[in-house]
């Protein structure tokens, strides 16, 4: 199985759209497909009926047309939808429209049953109480977590609920080094499987994936492979043999799969699939691989719990605005609790960005230089 996917592009239809297949369904293990969709004119893609869909805009805009006469909404760049198996949708796009379109296999990969839009405008609004809870900047990476373990969105072949994230990783220079003395990201979320869609990459960029058996001395490891604009790399490494992992999560036997490092001189942009979803917090320390705890570690934790109760409280807010923006409709009067709301949330989530620059600027690494251009939004 390809663990670096190059776009091999598709003209569909009347020609208005090309597609690139990135997963399948019947042949990947997280049994849906996803796929990115260009649009090289003026038209419209339809929607594979009776199925549920996350489709996000990273490039230009799109028109979503939900039929019944209902009014289309226009979904910008940085906006994300779920689309429930009755939805009957289709994508209207022009020259410039850029889409990744996550597509279950069934109706019964689909757990949400209702129309979910989010637009990271009012994403970037969920902090509380000094805690940053779907915005997270790091000195390392900006992660957008759209999707998480508690939304009704799309599940798994297993039935686990899947996550989707829009993250960009930064410039490595001054990070530690790994055992051969490179500055790199180390990452090893070995509960789960994580597809990752490249679409704007500048400078050299490359990834490496862990050989089993993973050790934390003497690790053997596969080439680096180059990363692109066009290209995804799939972390789902199990393989045959007596020398595999296994990780009992939720329960379930599953191989450690997912070792991998990431160097880049520029930054790396992408939508990411993990499966199953992450619950908690991630643990990313400069110089240590990073991980979340299993599904079965967390979930009926009273601090997850708390955790959740925090988020749901913001999500109305972002869900009834992005639903607002999508339609025109975003200065009605009905509204205004909301955007307090927002107001509120994005004045906590600045605070928190402002504590990290200080922070890194006192430390004098030239970190806070680098995560400058990918702070929260300061107006919506």
């Amino acid at each position: 199985m390809d663990k670096v996917i190059r776009n091999v592009w598709r003209r569909e239809g009347t020609g208005a759209h090309e597609r690139a297949s990135i997963l399948r369904h019947d042949v990947h293990p997280e049994g849906l497909d996803v796929d990115r969709v260009r649009f090289v004119g003026e038209g419209d893609l339809a929607l594979k009926p009776g199925v549920g869909h996350i489709v996000t805009v990273h490039a230009g805009e799109a028109k979503l047309d939900l039929g019944g006469g209902e009014p289309q909404l226009l979904l910008g760049k940085g906006t994300h939808a779920y689309l429930p198996p009755d939805a009957d949708a289709r994508i209207v796009g022009g020259p410039g429209t850029g889409l990744v379109i996550v597509s279950a296999a069934s109706a019964a990969g689909s757990r949400g049953k209702d129309l979910l839009v989010r637009d990271e405008t009012f994403v970037s609004a969920c902090a509380a109480r000094g805690h940053a809870l779907r915005w997270i900047l790091t000195p390392q990476y900006l992660s957008r977590r759209i999707f998480l373990h508690h939304d009704r969105a799309l599940v798994s072949r297993l039935g686990d609920p899947v996550a989707w994230f829009h993250t960009t990783m930064f410039d490595v220079a001054g990070l530690p080094a790994n055992a051969d003395g490179e500055s790199v990201f180390k990452m090893a979320y070995n509960s789960k499987t994580e597809i990752n869609v490249c679409f704007d990459v500048v400078g050299d960029a490359r990834v490496r994936m862990a050989k089993h058996p993973y050790a934390a001395d003497g690790q053997v490891w596969d080439a680096w492979q180059k990363l692109d604009g066009e290209s995804s790399y799939h972390l789902n490494e199990a393989i045959d043999g007596a020398d595999v992992e296994w990780s009992d999560v939720g329960g379930v036997k599953r191989p450690a799969r997912n070792k991998h490092e990431i160097s880049t001189s520029g930054h790396v942009t992408l939508l990411c699939m993990f499966d199953p979803a992450p619950t908690g917090v991630e643990r990313h320390k400069p110089g240590e691989y990073s991980d979340y705890e299993p599904l079965a570690d967390v979930i009926g934790r009273p601090d997850y719990e708390a955790h959740v109760r925090a988020i749901t409280a913001l999500d109305e807010m972002v869900d009834a605005l992005s639903l607002a923006k999508a339609r025109g409709a975003l200065d009605h009067p009905d509204h205004a609790e909301l955007r307090a709301r927002f107001e509120e949330g994005r004045t906590a989530q600045l605070a928190i960005e402002a504590e990290l620059s200080t922070t890194l600027a006192a430390q004098g690494e030239g970190r806070e230089a680098v995560i400058a251009p990918w702070r929260c939004p300061t107006h919506s």
